[in-house]
């Protein structure tokens, strides 16, 4: 069967989750149980949460060979620690995504931060240190890739119930095949199955 892991909740093969946008700048950035006024969090999921998600439709990551796409998958993360003045953190999470037309698999599952966007129930993605390969039999034979992070923007986490993560990554290349484009896009969208509801907001 072929797979690739995830990184928390966002696709790996992006390398996970180069520019963020619009982080809040005076409180950290906390996920939220309510969105009555997402400036200030009256009741927030503690560290130690861990965050589960399912693929909805397919997963898709453009390269200058193939689209490489898959029809299912799940994620998790947990909630290490909330961050400093913008971020909250998360730990390398794991999950698998299956029915690829490609093999994927990762190398290092890295870090994912949540920065809260002002005025919103929502977060952008930020990736780092992950790695994953794909691998694919083209008109040029087999071709071997490796996408990397590094502060890598990789999409928002929508706040609601269920909140969703509306994933477009650009992931950069590591030295592989000529073949390979220098960044993968990787667009798709999960479902947040736990927990419910979840917002992204300023503490």
């Amino acid at each position: 069967m072929k797979y690739v892991k995830m990184l928390g909740l966002a696709a790996i093969t992006a390398a996970a989750l180069t520019a963020f946008v619009g982080a809040g700048t005076a409180s950290a950035t906390v996920l939220c149980k309510n969105n009555l006024n997402t400036n200030v969090c009256s009741e927030r999921y503690s560290v130690g949460t861990k965050i589960e998600g399912k693929l909805v439709g397919v997963g898709k990551m453009d390269t200058s060979f193939k689209t490489i796409e898959c029809n299912k998958g799940s994620a998790s993360g947990t909630l290490e620690k909330e961050g400093s003045a913008t971020s909250t953190p998360f730990g390398g999470g794991v999950g698998t995504l299956e029915e690829c037309n490609c093999e994927v698999k990762i190398i290092k599952n890295g870090t994912l931060e949540i920065h809260w966007i002002e005025k919103s129930d929502n977060g952008t993605l930020t990736s780092s240190g992950a790695e994953a390969t794909v691998s694919c039999n083209t008109i040029f034979g087999n071709v071997h890739c490796i996408y990397a992070s590094n502060n890598t923007h990789a999409g928002v986490l929508v706040g609601g119930n269920p909140a969703t993560e509306e994933f477009a990554v650009n992931a950069p290349r590591l030295t592989t095949s000529g073949l390979c484009a220098e960044q993968g896009t990787l667009t798709g969208k999960y479902e947040v199955t736990s927990p419910k509801p979840l917002y992204i907001a300023a503490s």
